[in-house]
């Protein structure tokens, strides 16, 4: 996926500042796509440039003003062909760092590959939680989007991340129980 195409996604729902699309990758698509700030800012340039998005300067409610983020008619096109041209090369996660890290670990040797792990598997309890929470944060957007929408195709995608956090989890503690028992056996 590019950040243009899931920029353009977000403001097919509703109009919005970048620090609001920032938001709501942090809040919702994270376990899937992230983004930083500058990327986010630099991307928007780009679609406003190409004509995809327009932007106008508004008065902050609270703070200062803000320059707001509209799709338009081309950058709609633009997204409804990305979504409509999926092949089989469309990527998930072909490219996977980590993994290659627990491949090329005999370098450090098990007790070192335990112990990240370990902390891997921390990590991924705490994606389990974050995903949990994107219930929370779904209500914080009902205002800016209709959600009620929205939601079957969320949930759709939500599931997914349960589905591979939860393999996750489950690779790393099969993992983790391989390495005790390679371990107690050089005992």
């Amino acid at each position: 996926m590019s950040l243009s195409h899931g920029l353009l996604g977000l403001l097919s729902y509703a109009p919005m500042s970048g620090y609001d699309l920032k938001k709501i990758f942090d809040d919702s698509i994270n376990f899937f796509w992230s983004a930083q700030t500058s990327q986010i800012y630099r991307e928007l340039k780009a679609l406003e440039a190409s004509g995809c998005v327009e932007s106008s300067i508004e008065a902050g409610q609270a703070g200062p003003n803000k320059r707001i983020y509209r799709i338009t008619d081309s950058g709609r096109e633009r997204l409804k062909r990305w979504l409509l041209d999926t092949s089989d090369e469309t990527g998930e996660d072909n490219r996977n760092e980590f993994l290659l890290r627990v491949f090329l670990s005999s370098n450090i040797g098990m007790d070192a590959l335990q112990r990240i792990l370990e902390a891997r598997l921390t990590k991924y309890r705490r994606d389990i939680q974050r995903l949990e929470a994107l219930g929370a944060a779904v209500e914080k957007y009902r205002s800016k989007i209709d959600v009620d929408a929205q939601m079957p195709f969320w949930s759709i995608a939500i599931s997914r991340g349960f589905h591979d956090v939860g393999s996750h989890i489950h690779w790393a503690e099969e993992s983790l129980k391989a390495i005790q028992a390679h371990l107690g056996g050089e005992a």
